[in-house]
């Protein structure tokens, strides 16, 4: 009887085990044709639930063999407590144990349900796979999962011998195939000719590498990465169909006729952009004044008094300019090149190499990396948009000087259309930004400067941010000096209209309005900034020596810039391009005065063809996908040139290969697949339950430190005035000084000579890209 009956369940167990491994139940998976949809589909609990319906007495058992007792997973108790329990069982447990037993967390029960349904479907998994060995879903997961995280080969063989992983043949079968998809989806999205691409240089030393009699120590290897998405907000092919229209009005055209070259636009004609952002409010307030208005109440609500955290939900957003809608965007990256795009040359081949790889360019031309024998979508009448650094957007202004003189659109490169990357702006506003406040020596030497604020802010660190600090931790100074300095100013004032409140948290115990708190933002904004519309500046500098407080002037400069920054970095994340196109021309007067002659070139001309030579259709392009969303969420809005910078890094520090797998062909063939690497990594940690091994943590708590900040500020008193203090360094005036320099350049010749200064972009590292996500 006892034999009947283990024959009987062996039986049940075997057919419901072969109906699991049938090719009918969906589990097989082929290695030769694995697509990117499978990955991103892979889901441990609805495997779970499918294999749990098709082979109900397999779980059951399984379900007896993994679970602690008949209560089930949701009783299951810590590992502290099992400990507990056996130590009371056996008589003898140390007084250590006597305490009460503590119930687990919803996040251990979690991570334990978790690790039982992993543990089901991998047991089955391997059962499966040996009744078939097609039925290898979970198995080919885990070997693309292992080669993204760079297992040893050992490893992941051993694993494939337990039938936990496939083999590394499988592995590279299906990374294979999985790439060729992904070529084939860009091709999809190129070949509409409604697609903008992003490029850049990628420079990697490969010091695994051996000196030969060929290459004696040539350890450099250049690479060009780039990718695709495709132009969103109802943009289309015949949008871009101009480029004939371009060339018979531009400059380059050798047969252009005058009357068809556009007038030459000037910092006057720029300024007429976006008038209504200058028009004054009910409140003698412009756009920018209202946003610093905010920017003030914003500080308060959420850095000031915990009072006034009741407030935070109700101040809402700053009014939009202009918003592009919120819409997911995908983004395709496309196989790596050895093209050394900052050489001219380079860049050329680069730019023909990333079209080929979609299959765009001209039919009669026959393409190296295809042949010839596959089909190729005319672009010649067409235009691309490119997006990229400064020194892209240099290398193909030249490459288009240089090939002006071929016969065809396609020789003479006439679909390129360069558009400035707004995340590589952002770090020139940084760098613009440290060396008004910081980088002169004399700078330092005030008891108000902003080097007294970095001292308390990173008081480890002054050396590094007096010298080169990076983007990243000037962009976080320049956030946390901000907003000390702005509640410092809600401070001054509120002692000013009632001297009992000496501290923003006795002016927080009167419990004013929120409106009374409004109106009070709009005073600070006024009169805390320096107002270049309203000429504050220069009417405080045009006063006696003995009545003039120089500190005081130097700090309305401070809030200023800052508020400038933050309203740009703010208008970037939301996808406000309206907003961004504002800020421009102030930034430009900065630039101007501060060196940067290139970024006040690309800039100017951004505005100039945008508004004033651009047909509709390209300029509503050009706008819409200056800044994209590639998670498809509120206040997540990138630029095309963070994303590409994104990826390079990871390329560089995650999925490009270990060790002696670290080679230029590993990254060529990987470059493909990081967006598989990035999502496969996030399935894996949420299937699991690893939330521990997240890259974004929590921001961190800083009130202690913006108490020590705002003690000193008090101290120092920035934002009172002080008649006769002196300064060490006098803050200039960059938007007046940039701007009386900009309109004594307007003509050709001076702007040739600014051009000629030396000026490049800054080395973007890992922690400048991971600031804009919280990590």
């Amino acid at each position: 009887m006892h034999s009947w009956n283990r024959d009987k369940i062996l039986g049940i167990i075997c057919e419901e085990i072969d109906k699991l491994a049938s090719e009918g139940a969906g589990w097989h998976f082929g290695a030769g044709r694995a697509e990117p949809y499978q990955l991103q589909e892979f889901d441990l609990v609805d495997m779970a639930q499918e294999m749990g319906s098709t082979a109900p007495n397999l779980w059951e058992m399984l379900d007896a063999w993994l679970k602690k007792g008949t209560k089930g997973d949701e009783d299951l108790e810590s590992d502290e407590s099992d400990e507990e329990e056996m130590a009371n069982t056996l008589g003898d447990a140390p007084a250590t144990f006597t305490r009460k037993r503590k119930r687990p967390t919803a996040a251990a029960r979690r991570r334990r349900r978790a690790t039982i349904i992993s543990k089901k479907v991998l047991i089955s998994s391997i059962l499966m796979q040996g009744r078939s060995q097609k039925a290898n879903w979970l198995q080919s997961m885990c070997g693309i999962f292992l080669h993204a995280i760079h297992a040893p080969q050992k490893l992941v063989d051993s694993l494939a011998h337990m039938g936990i992983s496939i083999s590394q043949t499988a592995i590279h079968r299906s990374l294979h195939s999985l790439g060729i998809h992904i070529t084939s989806d860009a091709k999809e999205v190129g070949q509409t000719l409604s697609a903008a691409y992003a490029y850049d240089n990628l420079d990697i030393e490969f010091k695994s590498s051996v000196p030969t009699v060929e290459k004696p120590g040539e350890t450099l290897k250049h690479f060009t990465t780039s990718m695709v998405f495709p132009l969103q907000h109802g943009i289309t092919a015949n949008d871009l169909r101009c480029s004939q229209y371009l060339w018979e009005r531009s400059q380059l055209n050798a047969r252009v006729l005058r009357d068809l070259l556009p007038p030459r636009r000037t910092s006057q004609d720029l300024m007429l952009i976006h008038p209504h952002t200058r028009e004054l409010d009910e409140n003698n307030m412009t756009a920018r004044d209202r946003f610093n208005a905010w920017k003030f109440l914003h500080d308060l609500c959420h850095h000031g008094p915990e009072e006034f955290r009741c407030f935070a939900a109700s101040i809402g957003e700053p009014e939009p300019i202009e918003k592009i809608p919120l819409t997911k965007t995908p983004i395709i990256p496309l196989r790596t090149t050895t093209d050394n795009n900052s050489q001219v040359a380079g860049n050329i081949s680069a730019m023909t190499h990333i079209l080929a790889q979609v299959g765009v360019g001209d039919p009669r031309v026959a393409h190296a990396d295809s042949g010839g024998s596959q089909a190729v979508v005319d672009v010649t009448n067409h235009v691309v948009l490119f997006y990229g650094d400064l020194g892209t957007g240099e290398k193909i202004d030249a490459s288009l000087e240089r090939r002006a003189i071929e016969e065809t659109p396609w020789l003479r490169l006439q679909f390129a259309v360069f558009v400035l990357g707004l995340f590589h702006l952002k770090m020139a506003c940084v760098d613009a930004l440290w060396k008004v406040f910081i980088q002169p020596r004399s700078v330092q030497e005030d008891e108000t400067c902003l080097m007294k604020d970095v001292s308390i802010l990173r008081p480890r660190e002054t050396g590094s941010v007096a010298s080169k600090p990076g983007f990243r931790r000037m962009h976080q100074i320049i956030q946390h000096a901000g907003i000390c300095r702005r509640l410092d100013c809600w401070r001054v004032e509120v002692q000013k209209r009632e001297p009992t409140h000496s501290s923003l948290k006795l002016f927080a115990a009167s419990k004013p309005s929120l409106d009374y708190l409004k109106a009070l933002a709009n005073h600070l904004a006024m009169n805390y900034t320096s107002r270049k519309e309203k000429s504050r500046i220069f009417d405080l500098r045009s006063k006696p020596s003995s009545v003039r407080d120089k500190q005081f002037e130097n700090g309305l400069l401070l809030n200023e810039y800052f508020c400038l920054y933050e309203e740009l970095a703010f208008a970037m994340n939301h996808g406000d391009v309206g907003r961004v196109e504002s800020c421009f021309m102030p930034w430009i007067w900065i630039f101007k005065a501060t060196g940067k002659h290139k970024y006040v070139k690309h800039m100017m001309k951004y505005l100039s063809n945008v508004h004033f030579v651009y047909p509709p259709g390209l300029r509503r392009a050009v706008r819409y996908s200056i800044l994209i969303n590639p998670s498809g969420k509120p206040g997540c809005f990138r630029a095309p040139d963070w994303c590409l910078e994104l990826n390079n890094l990871y390329t560089k520090t995650k999925y490009g290969g270990t060790g002696v797998n670290y080679t230029e062909q590993r990254i060529i063939d990987d470059s493909v697949l990081i967006q598989i690497y990035r999502d496969l990594h996030l399935t894996f940690e949420r299937n699991l339950a690893l939330g521990h091994l997240t890259t974004k943590h929590a921001e961190p708590d800083m009130t202690q430190t913006f108490e020590a900040v705002m003690q000193n500020l008090q101290k120092a008193r920035p934002h009172e005035i002080v008649p006769g203090r002196e300064s060490k360094h006098s803050i200039p005036n960059l938007m007046d000084e940039g701007q009386f320099a900009l309109l004594a350049s307007e003509g050709p010749e001076a702007m040739d000579a600014d051009e000629t200064t030396a000026e490049e972009d800054a080395e973007v590292t890992l922690a400048d890209v991971t600031v804009e996500i919280g990590v």
